[in-house]
């Protein structure tokens, strides 16, 4: 009996090996408690995959993406202090600048090349870092009250392209 068990475990931990791997995690990643204490009658399939599990704590934490001419928030972002990943995406070097306005994205100031005046009038720079290159990944703590925000790459010509997004921020 004690060795049904043992193989039932291991191939427990096997499937949930499996799945982290094909889901893009890496497979060496340890059994969960609840995976490695699986009573001997229950099934594999059965078995809380820690990939799951992952993802699930994960799915409502803020980050945004920067590819040629998008700039795409997932996440849930409420006011208060709230870490951003930003990852360029893309094939360029990108940035991200976070405006808070109550102006339409279309009334933004704009210099003669249509680029956003960063000191304009109606919005307030609430934060800005340092450019990213293709492929890399920057993590930034913003301060957001509730409102409305321009989240946008402003390289010379990048918000002419379209890349920036709105987003509201609640309580």
């Amino acid at each position: 009996m004690t060795r049904l068990r043992i193989a039932l475990v291991a191939v427990a931990i096997a499937a949930v090996s499996a799945a982290c791997a094909s889901s893009g995690a890496p497979a060496s990643q340890p059994a969960t408690a609840a995976t490695a204490a699986a009573p001997a009658s229950a099934a594999p399939a059965a078995a809380p995959s820690v990939a799951a599990v992952a993802s699930a704590s994960t799915a409502t934490a803020p980050s945004v993406s920067l590819t040629e001419w998008k700039v795409v928030v997932t996440g849930t972002i409420k006011a208060g202090k709230t870490d951003l990943t930003i990852k360029d995406v893309g094939v360029a070097p990108h940035e991200m600048l976070v405006f808070k306005s109550d102006l339409a994205a279309s009334a933004y100031p704009l210099d003669k090349a249509g680029n956003i005046i960063e000191d304009g009038a109606g919005i307030n720079l609430i934060s800005d870092g340092e450019n990213i290159d293709a492929g890399g990944t920057q993590t930034r703590t913003v301060d957001l009250a509730p409102g409305k925000y321009l989240f946008v790459c402003n390289i010379p010509g990048h918000f002419k392209q379209g890349m920036f997004t709105v987003v509201t921020v609640t309580r």
